[in-house]
């Protein structure tokens, strides 16, 4: 379930980009739909990766945080 949300993240991401792009190298406004889902992306990168930082410095200073059960097994 994870692969599928990552992929649909990315292909939103990129067509909200390729879209923006073009209608700037055409000189037309943007449709405020893709502004808004652009804004909500945004948002969305920055709240998981303040979250995720957060989660990152209180494991580098030691808090020993329980985890759920699929995240037990190691990356690498």
């Amino acid at each position: 379930m994870t692969e599928f949300l990552i992929s649909l993240y990315a292909m939103v991401a990129m067509f909200v980009l390729f879209t923006m792009q073009r209608n700037q190298r055409e000189q037309r406004p943007d449709p405020q739909m893709v502004t808004l889902v652009g804004w909500g992306l945004f948002s969305l990168s920055s709240t998981l990766a303040i979250l995720f930082g957060a989660v990152a410095l209180a494991f580098l200073l030691g808090l020993h945080m329980p985890v759920p059960a699929g995240f037990d097994t190691p990356i690498f």
